[in-house]
């Protein structure tokens, strides 16, 4: 009685944090007039990363596109069903989302919707890897009149030829990947005259197009990574950097420049605020420290150690264009981080370049690990192989938790049947939200009540390993991935999952078939799918794969 008493803008204000599946669930059942009325006008930030297909059947058939503000939604848990679903009901066409301002579409092809939002600011895609429809959300985002950040991560590499009249006046920040350099790239640049802000990544060079020396564009800050053979610093300098007058901040990623091309490229940093230069595949006697900086300009410089004793080539790999994820490969190589420091001109070590680094590789297999280097404080993926099952040497979760900060890793895969390494005083030290990891390494005593996503794809299970994992060891699993090898052990652990007098909180199956048995599982199961045996799905099936979204 006291809630229904508070005023309407301090309910609106509450109904805000609540996701819009449980403020439906919550609420609605009251068969409250001045909730429901409420509810029907409250401003929503939608994200349907995580969502089951019963919640939202529940979203779609109460919430109004007009009251979104925000919309997140992903086809990766939903096996590409999720963004077909959300746009193709009449109800929810692009048009409708009048209020709409931050769109993220993950795992996208590229067709699921044919025009954006009428008022969108923000835009953020990931493509799938297989996107064959990039290009057309290319098109629609470079020719918006809203927009004012884009973010087209992966899938495609932006050229003018085939993505054309590209005519946004409103785009600010922009993050894609460009197909030639300086063709494409001052194309680009040139069709959006508001940008300022520009993170790419170039693959090939091109001849050059010639522009007025009087032509400058308004960038200030620039992110680039030039894959492309020939494109030295003289021609970056003079097709691009030397008309961006206003340019304050450089990153720059280079792959095996001579000393030479440092050189110049710091001479040419000196009327930047902000300076940032990568460069791969050096030779050792390359000494970054001897060269002179300005006293605000920060590099970061990878050396490589190349021992001929040794076989194995150390590397660090950082990619942060076009993908955002940052991978760091085990065994590592030492990266400094120079900077001038005012009249004494020391230079001191940094490690902060290993807190850049999200995925950490491990082999344990080699014969020993250099631990004297910084720890990668905030990796959340940590994957450990080993290809060398007869090595006697048993690497403890200390060697571990000295590279990586176990408390900050979220996701694990183990690619090793190797049993000499404590696994449950691993697990026990991190808080995990998905693991790969083979049916025969799972112990009872293993900590997993806190996964969500399970991928047992390295060996085939049984209905009664799966009934056994549910029931007992995960019963918040949400996404499950598995091998079987015939039709009646598919329809056995489907029946388990889907039956509706088993309770569980899937929302996604995926279940790797042999490519011979497709054709009969497809045959066997279609029919209970789609009759009232098994709870209402959503499903589809490829030559490898049944995809269940639940």
């Amino acid at each position: 009685m006291l809630f229904e008493e508070l005023p309407s803008e301090l309910l609106l204000e509450i109904f805000s944090y609540f996701h819009p599946s449980d403020l439906y669930g919550l609420f609605l059942p009251l068969s409250n007039t001045r909730l429901s009325y409420l509810i029907a006008h409250t401003q929503l930030s939608l994200d349907l990363t995580y969502t089951s297909y019963s919640r939202f059947s529940l979203i779609l058939n109460h919430c109004s596109p007009s009251q979104i503000i925000f919309l997140r939604l992903s086809n990766q848990y939903s096996h590409g069903l999720l963004i077909t679903e959300f746009f193709s009901l009449d109800g929810f066409r692009p048009e409708k989302f009048v209020r709409l301002r931050s769109l993220h579409l993950d795992d996208i092809i590229g067709n699921e919707i044919n025009n954006l939002p009428p008022y969108l600011e923000k835009l953020y895609i990931k493509f799938h890897k297989k996107a064959k429809y990039a290009v057309k959300l290319y098109q629609l985002a470079l020719q918006s009149k809203t927009l004012k950040q884009c973010y087209l991560i992966g899938g495609y590499a932006f050229d003018y030829k085939t993505c054309s009249d590209v005519s946004s006046t409103t785009i600010e920040h922009l993050h894609m990947a460009i197909k030639s350099f300086p063709n494409d790239l001052l194309v680009l640049i040139q069709a959006l005259p508001s940008l300022t802000k520009l993170k790419t990544c170039i693959y090939n060079r091109s001849s050059g197009i010639r522009i007025s020396s009087s032509f400058t564009f308004p960038l200030t800050h620039l992110n680039i990574d030039l894959q492309a053979s020939g494109v030295n610093l003289n021609l970056l300098n003079s097709e691009l950097l030397s008309h961006l007058p206003q340019l304050r901040s450089l990153n720059y990623h280079s792959n095996g420049k001579s000393n030479e091309h440092v050189t110049d490229l710091i001479r040419l940093s000196s009327r930047l605020k902000r300076f940032q230069f990568i460069r791969k595949g050096l030779s050792p006697n390359i000494h970054i420290a001897d060269i002179e900086f300005n006293s605000d300009l920060v590099t970061a410089v990878q050396e490589t150690t190349n021992n001929n004793n040794n076989n194995s080539r150390r590397s660090l790999t950082l990619h942060t264009t076009p993908y955002p994820d940052r991978i760091l490969n085990l065994p590592f190589v030492y990266w400094s981080k120079v900077q001038n420091l005012s009249d004494n001109n020391q230079h001191t070590p940094n490690e902060e370049i290993y807190d850049r680094v999200e995925r950490v590789r491990i082999n344990l297999s080699e014969s020993s690990i250099d631990s004297n280097i910084s720890s990668c404080r905030y990796a959340n993926h940590l994957t450990l192989v080993s290809n060398n099952e007869t090595n006697q040497c048993v690497l403890s979760p200390e060697i571990i938790s000295s590279l990586v900060c176990l408390s900050s890793v979220r996701h694990l895969i183990i690619n090793t049947q190797t049993s000499l390494f404590n696994f449950n005083q691993l697990f026990a030290l991190m808080s995990l939200h998905s693991l790969d990891i083979a049916w025969s390494q799972i112990r009872r005593e293993f900590s997993l009540s806190n996964i969500k996503i399970l991928s047992l794809i390295s060996e085939c299970v049984s209905w009664k390993e799966i009934q056994y994992l549910i029931i007992y060891l995960i019963p918040q699993l949400e996404h499950l991935q598995m091998n079987v090898t015939t039709s009646d052990e598919c329809q056995q652990i489907l029946n388990f999952l889907l039956s509706p007098h088993y309770q569980n909180k899937l929302i996604s199956i995926k279940i790797c078939i042999c490519h011979t048995l497709s054709d009969q599982i497809k045959q066997d199961l279609e029919p209970i799918l789609l009759s009232s045996k098994w709870i209402k799905v959503k499903w589809k099936m490829d030559n490898w794969y049944l995809y269940i979204w639940k």
